[in-house]
């Protein structure tokens, strides 16, 4: 007997059906979310994603911006210092070593630029180090210097870079060089003085409003600020500083103690065995002293004439104070404090006085011939600066230049017209028609007044041959036009270009003109026949057009104005 197959309820059937349903429901709804949540990922990601940076840009960045860090850290330093400076009328603060808390503004600022840097460049595993910067700031001596220095190393981890290292130095050197004689009477001051960067780079663009220049009282730590300085730019980091000292001259402060001795002082206003006759005719010598530029000499004998004087507050204190204000002319006590285009302070100080002796020849610098190359021109212009600034304070004499070897002189003249200073310009035009293309070495040196030659100096100048170009011709067309029953005209200028001495057309020159009216100036290129044309604007009735070459231009090409045929041409309808 067989068994049949049990039947299922309806009622169960419909049960199952619907726990399947429910089933792939709940799936349906779990591979929405997982699909909506990888989308949110995939969006967030796309949002923080960053370029792939070159590491070579990376690495550059950061290496100029530590030297820019190092400068602006210098800069923070020494204005700090030159603040503590300036509260004490600059008796000290001339070294960090006095006051080693300004420096503690400059750790901080490179520590600032570490994090900075950091941040800037996520994700690319920067091991950024440095060793702790130096400071140094020297400011007591006639060259002064603020200096700073650190050592960077970099590593990028995410490019598998490793092992960048560079070492930083920033400097500001300021060299106080000697009074400027012929601008300095006491109640003016001019001196001297050059401002180097780190590696002896000239600053070119120092401002008077960056300058302070204060001088010091005879018998006084304190200086006094001067609120009138003019600069003058010499070249190679070299100025003239011009400021305002005092409302009188020396001669006129000694003239002035002369009569206050005369007319107010007695016998008892003096030591025994000194008078008011005595004391003047003290300063008639110094005075002499004065005027024959022995200035050491006229300081020591006006110094020693103030001893013979007793100090008594009801008659002798202001011919005391006369004569130290004389002595704060003769031989001034500078300081200065400057300031770079990056903010860095350097200072320095001097008492001026005259050298001595002088047992060596001036030295020669920034020699320069142009154009050089000469481009074809037939003469150069030759210059230097001849200085004995540093090696003797004489005035200069002379200069002269050689051609590749020392012999034959060339002479060179002030560029100011007279030789009356220990640091002149010279130059001198010298004539190269002759000369054959190459290189040539020029030599300069000077001479000063105690009869020593200096040092040479070179520069190299480049002669190269080109071919003479001029005017040919210049063919003058005219046009009639009518319009509205007036008649109009218009002119045509063909210029043609050739070489000297052959007469070949010149193509591809650039010739540069103007009409007497509209359109004015106008330029165009030679074709290959040495010819382009110009075109005025119409002009109603019968008026003459005019039309001139100015210039033409061509690389390898001299356009000689001397050689023209014509140089301008008219037409009338």
């Amino acid at each position: 007997m067989m068994l049949k197959p049990e039947k299922r309820p309806k009622e169960k059937l419909r049960q199952h059906d619907r726990g399947q349903f429910l089933i792939l429901s709940a799936l349906t709804i779990v591979i929405v979310m997982i699909g909506f949540a990888s989308l949110l990922a995939r969006i967030s990601v796309l949002g923080v994603s960053l370029g792939r940076t070159n590491y070579r840009e990376v690495t550059t960045e950061v290496t100029l911006n530590f030297r820019a860090a190092i400068a602006a850290a210098m800069a923070e330093v020494s204005r700090t210092l030159d603040l503590k400076a300036s509260i004490t009328r600059y008796t000290n603060y001339s070294s960090l070593d006095e006051y080693p808390q300004a420096a503690s503004d400059g750790y901080e600022l490179i520590s600032d630029w570490q994090k900075n840097i950091l941040q800037r460049y996520p994700g690319l595993g920067l091991n950024l180090s440095n060793t702790q910067p130096t400071f140094q700031c020297r400011w007591n001596s006639s060259t002064g210097y603020s200096e700073a220095s650190s050592n960077m190393s970099l590593d990028i981890l995410a490019y598998g870079f490793h092992g960048w290292a560079s070492e930083v130095t920033v400097r500001l050197n300021a060299t106080i060089l000697d009074l400027y004689a012929n601008k300095t009477d006491g109640k003016t001051v001019a001196f001297y003085f050059s401002l180097l960067k780190e590696n002896d780079v000239p600053v070119t663009d120092l401002a008077a409003d960056a300058v302070s220049v204060l001088y010091q009282y005879a018998g006084s730590d304190e200086f006094s600020e001067s609120k009138s300085i003019n600069l003058t730019y010499l070249g190679s980091g070299r100025y003239i500083a011009e400021f305002s000292m005092y409302s009188t001259t020396i001669q006129e402060g000694l003239n002035e103690i002369k009569e206050f001795a005369t007319e107010n002082m007695t016998d008892a206003d003096f030591r025994p065995g000194y008078n008011s006759s005595m004391l003047i005719e003290r300063v008639d010598l110094v005075s002499a002293e004065y005027n024959a530029s022995r200035l050491v000499e006229a300081y020591g004998n006006l110094t020693g004439c103030r001893s013979w004087i007793v100090v008594r507050e009801e008659n002798t204190t202001y011919i005391l104070a006369l004569i130290d204000l004389v002595r704060s002319q003769i031989l001034p006590t500078v300081r200065v404090a400057l300031q770079d285009s990056r903010g860095i302070v350097v200072g320095a100080a001097r008492v001026f006085a005259v050298m001595p002796q002088d047992v060596e020849g001036p030295l020669t610098w920034n020699v320069a011939a142009s154009p050089n190359p000469n481009g074809g021109a037939p003469s150069v212009t030759l210059t230097a600066w001849v200085d004995d600034l540093s090696t003797g304070m004489s005035n200069i004499i002379d200069a002269e230049y050689f051609v590749n070897v020392t012999g034959g002189n060339g002479t060179m003249l002030a560029s100011d017209g007279t030789f009356d200073s220990a640091l002149e310009e010279v130059e001198v035009q010298v004539d190269v028609s002759g000369w054959a293309p190459g290189n040539y070495t020029i030599y300069v040196h000077g001479k000063d007044e105690a009869g020593f030659w200096g040092n040479f100096s070179t520069v190299t100048l480049t002669v190269i041959e080109v071919t003479q170009m001029y005017v040919w011709s210049i063919d003058m067309y005219i046009y009639p036009y009518r319009f509205l029953g007036w008649r109009l005209y218009q002119a045509e200028a063909v210029v043609t270009i050739v070489d000297y001495p052959s007469g070949n057309p010149v193509s591809g020159a650039t010739v540069y003109g103007h009409w007497d009216g509209p359109p004015g100036n106008v330029q165009g290129t030679t074709d290959g026949d040495g010819e382009v044309s110009f075109l005025s604007e119409r002009r109603w009735g019968r008026r003459t057009f005019t039309f001139t070459v100015d210039n033409v231009v061509k690389a390898g090409y001299l356009y000689n104005p001397a050689l023209n045929r014509e140089t301008s041409d008219s037409i009338r309808p």
